[in-house]
Order: C-alpha cells, then structure tokens, then sequence
C-alpha cells in the first residue's frame, strides 16, 4: 500500500528542522507521486562569499538527509535516498536557480518511532552560558567513537586552557570576519534582527543570543572594532555568554569533495542526535574555520589540518528553538 499524498508534509514538518549554515535551509522535496519526490537545491540560498567552495552549505544536505530519514522513521516510513554523482559544490552560483540533486522514495517501514520526531523536534544550538559539570569520558568517548565510525576524528582537549583559548579565539574571528566587507554584507543579508517569529530562515537574535543593538553596531561601524578599547570590550562582552563552557572540540576529515561532504554532515546529524538524547548541547563556532587566516591557526592549535567544524558542548538550560522554513515542499 503507497503511503499517503500527504505523508510529504508529515515528513517536512520533521525535516524542516534539519540545521544549515545560518539557517538558510536550502534543501527542497519536489513530490512526483505519494512515494517519489526530487530532491532540489535552491542555489539563491548559498552562501558563495563566506563558504568558499559552497563547502558547509553542501555538507547540510548530509543534515538535511539524516533529518529525513529520522523523520520517515518518526512516521513509519522507509526513506530512500538517491544522490546524484555529478554534484560540483564549487561551480554553483547564486543564480543557478534549482539544481536537483537526487530523488526520494517512500515505503511503509516500522512502526512509527516516537523517539525519532522527539530527537528531531528537541534538538537545539545553545549560545547560552553552559553549566561547568563536564559530560562523562564514557559519553565523549561514544562520541568519539560514533566519528571514527564515519572515518574523522573527534578532538576533544582535556586542557581547560584550550577551552579558553578556543573561546577567545573564535571572538577574535568574528571580530576580523566582520572587517571583510563581502563577508559582512552576506551575513548581514541572513541575519534578523526584529521579534522572533514561529516561522522563518536566518539567524534571529533571540536564538543567537544576542541584543539587536550589538547586531546594528556591529554591521553599521565594524570598523570600531578594531579599536583596542572597543575590541577588548566586544570581545569580554561576548565570552561572557560562553561562561561555564567545560568542552570545546574539533570535527576533521575528510571535507572536500560531493560524497565526502555528504557524510561529513551525516556524521554531524548522527552526533548532533546522540548528544541530543544524552542531555549534551553544542554550539559551532562556523565563522572560525571558514576564515582560512584563523583555520590555520586552529589546525596548529589542534595538530589536525583537516579541522572542518569546531565547537563548544556541554549542558545548559533549555535554549530559544530558531525559526524554521514552513515547509520544505514544493508544489
């Protein structure tokens, strides 16, 4: 029996919920029957400037395909996931228009898993402070595990003074990134600054963590910044939101071209889940590492070339949910 027409809603209102770089959810489903849809790409949403190579925004569809497929688990579906192998993330542009990327088909599976949609509808980035109690070796081990099983590392230093050199550090890259005039407009382009709605892309300040002022200086006068004074303040000011961080990690390997992309966001979506369900919040620190100035000082730091995703985790209190898109499906 063919599932239900409406079975494409069901799973986007699951899906939807899939993290992408500054939450411009690029990924569409096209159905073409009650079991088959297209996967599509809508290239207006890449971020060209800041992602050099449309590395991180390709990598989400891995994201995008994990959250799909826990959400047909969330509904009793199989989901079948065909990706094409002619994908060249650098030669996209921002006016490409659609590009397909692969198809989808449906079959009833199990039964409905409840724990599925729970993972999916509870996952959160928390910008929050953290609380100081570390996550347990036997958990960071686990993680570390699930990462080797994908073929990367997980980094996760033991030295409380990395945890504050890698806060400050990140600081200092958001500080540089907003003196790059390309950098800043497109992220700027992304960012939202008025109340927080149900729905929506972008990054809006109540999930970010941050006043609507701070947001307005710094992409009006970036170049205060760079005044010692002001730089020393912003900087003070913004890991006072970091306080309590126990952990920071690196992610690295393979992430260069299509299929590695792909699992290295499968990877990200499978981990992101499993610290879910243990309690654990992350916070990636994006704008570091795609700085190559500041990647190169983090792959130093970490002894690890191939460094693609750094980030902060541990516990904290239950953060703001960010918008997401209405739908992912295209009709």
């Amino acid at each position: 029996m063919a599932p239900p027409y409406d079975a494409w809603d069901r799973l986007s209102d699951l899906a939807r919920r899939a993290p992408s770089p500054h939450n411009t959810q690029p990924f569409r489903l096209r159905p073409r029957s009650d079991s088959e849809a297209d996967l599509v790409l809508l290239c207006e949403r890449l971020l060209p400037v800041e992602d050099r190579g449309n590395r991180y925004v390709l990598s989400s569809c891995g994201l995008f395909a994990d959250a799909l497929e826990q959400a047909g688990r969330a509904e009793g579906f199989a989901v079948d996931l065909r990706l094409r192998d002619d994908v060249d993330p650098a030669a996209l542009r921002l006016d490409d228009g659609e590009r397909l990327l692969g198809t989808v088909h449906l079959t009833p599976g199990a039964a409905p898993d409840p724990d599925a949609a729970r993972l999916l509808l509870t996952r959160r980035t928390s910008r929050l402070p953290y609380q100081p109690d570390p996550v347990s070796p036997d958990r960071i081990a686990a993680f570390m595990a699930l990462a080797s099983s994908f073929g990367h590392h997980l980094i996760v230093p033991n030295d409380p003074d990395a945890v504050r050199w890698v806060l400050r550090q990140n600081a200092r890259a958001l500080i540089d990134n907003l003196q790059i005039g390309d950098d800043r407009r497109e992220i700027e382009r992304w960012t939202r600054l008025g109340d927080t709605p149900a729905h929506g892309d972008g990054l809006w300040r109540t999930p970010l963590h941050q006043p609507a002022w701070e947001l307005r200086l710094a992409f009006g006068l970036p170049w205060l910044f760079r005044l010692p004074i002001l730089s020393h303040w912003a900087i003070h000011r913004y890991l006072a939101t970091q306080t309590g961080t126990p952990h920071v990690a690196l992610l690295a390997g393979p992430f260069a071209a299509w299929p590695d992309l792909v699992r290295a966001g499968r990877l990200l979506g499978a981990l992101w889940r499993a610290m879910t369900a243990a309690g654990v919040y992350l916070h990636p620190f994006g704008s570091t590492l795609t700085n190559p100035h500041h990647a190169r000082i983090i792959g130093e730091r970490f002894g690890a070339a191939d460094g693609w995703l750094l980030f902060r985790f541990g516990h904290s209190d239950v953060p703001p949910e960010a918008p997401r898109v209405a739908s992912v499906v295209l009709r």
